[in-house]
């Protein structure tokens, strides 16, 4: 999917406010050829942390590095990709708060004064040469800040909350990248498909890769395509999505909140252990669509089922399903 990732912030479809801000920094630079400041993306997976990174190296010209945090888990390897760095050059880490804190410690000189303290010798004999760095901008991404030490995240002179997108959004995206694909979309098929990636760019555009694959199955010769209603029904059923966009998994985690806790309040691990899916999975793929969808809450006891949520099971005859 990286040759669909739009390469300037004009093409970047959505998160409207951060782009604005993004754009008078990247001129400020641009005019007094500087160093872009170090920048966290705060987000679920799949929001456009990464294209974002890769916008602004292509926006500057200037050279982007990638690694991930469980990459540069000893800080031998994170004192190597700190001293391989050239003036001028990005350097995004994904995934940052899964650094060990040892390892974001070195980060801190790295980031204020462009140098880096080594430890030589061991004991009583053990000496510090502090080491002179090229000014770099790093570029983190998280979806859990609160595992960043907070002299770290000091470090970063900006830092930008990535929003779940709107269905239109999405819907633009969809027909975007379909049309690249031979697909035309009718305006209410688009938004079906896209009310099915949760407000997720990167789920949207999976689900469109399999409707892809789906139709040329279904039309084996046709070399471009128009979807139709029918042919994004037969496309859900064969997932069993429904027409809210759920998939089996959040089905599940709705009724056996329903079912087993009385609708609740439960906590994260227990839900997702009755569940059969991961306290990772359900909080990061599942519970955020069916929190801002208001079929479940999220208080200080635990999960709770909403109104909605009950209304929901009702309406689909889900109180006696066995999953």
């Amino acid at each position: 999917m990286w040759e669909y990732r739009p390469s300037s912030l004009q093409e970047f479809i959505g998160q409207k406010r951060l782009k604005k801000e993004l754009e008078v920094y990247i001129s400020s630079v641009k005019n007094r050829k500087g160093i872009f400041p170090h920048t966290l993306f705060i987000g679920a997976p799949g929001l456009g942390k990464t294209t974002l990174a890769r916008i602004i190296a292509f926006e500057l010209k200037r050279e982007l590095k990638i690694t991930t945090g469980p990459v540069l888990d000893k800080p031998g390897a994170v004192a190597a990709i700190l001293t391989n760095l050239k003036e001028g050059e990005i350097l995004f880490i994904d995934e940052i708060h899964r650094m060990p804190k040892p390892c974001q410690e070195i980060l801190y000189s790295a980031m204020e004064d462009f140098s880096l303290d080594i430890l030589i010798g061991k004991n009583q004999s053990a000496k510090t040469l502090r080491l002179t760095l090229p000014k770099f901008t790093l570029i983190g991404a998280t979806n859990k800040p609160n595992l960043l030490l907070s002299p770290l995240i000091d470090r970063f002179q900006l830092s930008f909350k990535l929003d779940y997108y709107q269905e239109e959004e999405l819907k633009e995206i969809l027909i975007m990248v379909g049309n690249s694909w031979g697909l035309a979309f009718e305006e209410e098929v688009a938004l079906k498909l896209a009310r099915a990636g949760k407000g997720i760019p990167r789920q949207a555009l999976n689900l469109l890769r399999r409707l892809k694959e789906f139709l040329h199955h279904k039309y084996p010769k046709a070399k471009s395509l128009k979807v139709t209603t029918q042919d994004l029904s037969e496309f859900f059923k064969l997932l069993d999505i429904d027409d809210w966009g759920l998939t089996p998994e959040d089905r599940r985690c709705l009724f056996t909140l329903y079912r087993d806790f009385k609708g609740g309040p439960v906590g994260l691990a227990t839900l997702a252990l009755s569940s059969r899916i991961s306290p990772e999975e359900l909080e990061s793929l599942y519970e955020p669509a069916l929190i801002r969808m208001g079929l479940m809450a999220r208080t200080r006891r635990g999960r709770v089922i909403t109104k909605l949520g009950e209304k929901y099971l009702k309406e689909k005859n889900l109180f006696h399903v066995s999953f």
